[in-house]
């Protein structure tokens, strides 16, 4: 029988990217990942315990060293993969000092990954995970159940309310087809398919616990007086696992993009109330009250971090994920209020919330 595929995976020790992983081996596929550091192998074979992935896999994993921002190591880690799923990129606690601070790596390092991955002659698709913010933002237009974002939909970088973070996903999504364009004019095979999700929840798998989560965290430990009226679309990180791997072989997926976005939008009260009501006593630090959006641009001005969601605040928003359910077969098995509770569970069950 003959072997199934080797798959790349940058990035390993992220809260997605672990989850990919996981869901590559429960499909059967032959992984390698890419960390900054060997220091951290151990860990990612932790979290991988953690989501029941047995122990043979587990010893079969090939982990390499290759940073996003250098060649070194990229020639080896391509070496007889057959896909690419390209997860890693920075994601911000706060405003970078710089806004090039974090559009450089992340456009330097997907053409990094793509040049690499062309030269191996070995591997047929990169799946690049972009982000929603690629998609929404700087638009001042209203979305609905009627009129929803979609993937025909790009982020305006001509809006002053388009931040860093959502410039450097664009950047880097748009210079990965750009780059996509000219191979497919000079002959080249390569493909590439992307994913953009929207706030990715769910269970962590150790202590290395994404920036998205930390919407929970910073509820649950009280660390605001009240909620901020924004919305975010929400998907559970083992659906956005699960439509990553299905993107990296369907024969339909080749040079599209896809949302990827569960069972809707949820608002910071409608996360603060399945906290209270799924963690009782756990949550009785978590606000209720909605502050007024006046007084939370006038905080913006003193505490650099709250104008991370300013150009969100009051928005009501609809994502459509039906794309990925009409030309893939992709569902959300997770609704929104199983993606918080899971969160917040492995929070707790890590150690991650002081409360």
């Amino acid at each position: 029988m003959s072997e199934k595929p080797l798959v790349l995976v940058t990035g390993g020790t992220g809260f997605l990217a672990v989850w990919v992983i996981a869901s590559l081996f429960q499909q059967g596929f032959r992984v390698r990942t890419t960390v900054r550091s060997l220091r951290r192998a151990e860990e990612i074979k932790k979290e991988l315990r953690q989501a029941a992935i047995n122990e043979e896999q587990i010893s079969s994993l090939e982990i390499v060293q290759a940073d996003l921002l250098n060649d070194d190591g990229w020639a080896d880690a391509m070496k007889g993969a057959s896909f690419v799923q390209h997860v890693a990129s920075p994601f911000p606690d706060g405003l970078p000092k710089h806004e090039d601070d974090l559009i450089i790596p992340a456009r330097e390092g997907t053409l990094r990954v793509l040049r690499s991955a062309r030269d191996a002659g070995t591997v047929s698709r990169v799946v690049l995970t972009s982000s929603a913010a690629a998609i929404e933002g700087g638009h001042s237009h209203a979305t609905s159940e009627s009129n929803p974002y979609t993937e025909k939909d790009w982020t305006n970088l001509n809006s002053n309310q388009v931040q860093a973070y959502a410039k450097s996903k664009t950047l880097a999504e748009r210079a990965a087809w750009d780059f996509i364009d000219k191979e497919e004019k000079e002959g080249g095979k390569l493909q590439l398919t992307v994913i953009n999700p929207v706030l990715i929840m769910g269970p962590a798998l150790g202590t290395n616990a994404s920036t998205s989560l930390r919407t929970v965290s910073e509820l649950l430990e009280g660390n605001t007086p009240g909620l901020a009226r924004v919305s975010y679309g929400l998907v559970d990180v083992r659906d956005c696992a699960n439509l990553h791997v299905l993107a990296m072989t369907h024969p339909a997926a080749k040079g599209e993009r896809f949302l990827c976005v569960g069972e809707g939008c949820a608002s910071l009260l409608d996360i603060a109330k399945t906290l209270k009501k799924n963690f009782g006593p756990k949550a009785s630090k978590v606000p209720t009250i909605v502050l007024p959006n006046l007084l939370i641009r006038g905080v913006a001005i003193f505490l650099p971090v709250a104008r991370l969601i300013l150009p969100d605040l009051g928005l009501e928003k609809t994502y459509s994920n039906a794309k990925a359910k009409e030309v893939l077969g992709w569902t959300w098995q997770y609704s929104n209020e199983q993606a918080v509770t899971a969160s917040a569970e492995s929070m707790f069950k890590f150690g991650l919330i002081k409360v």
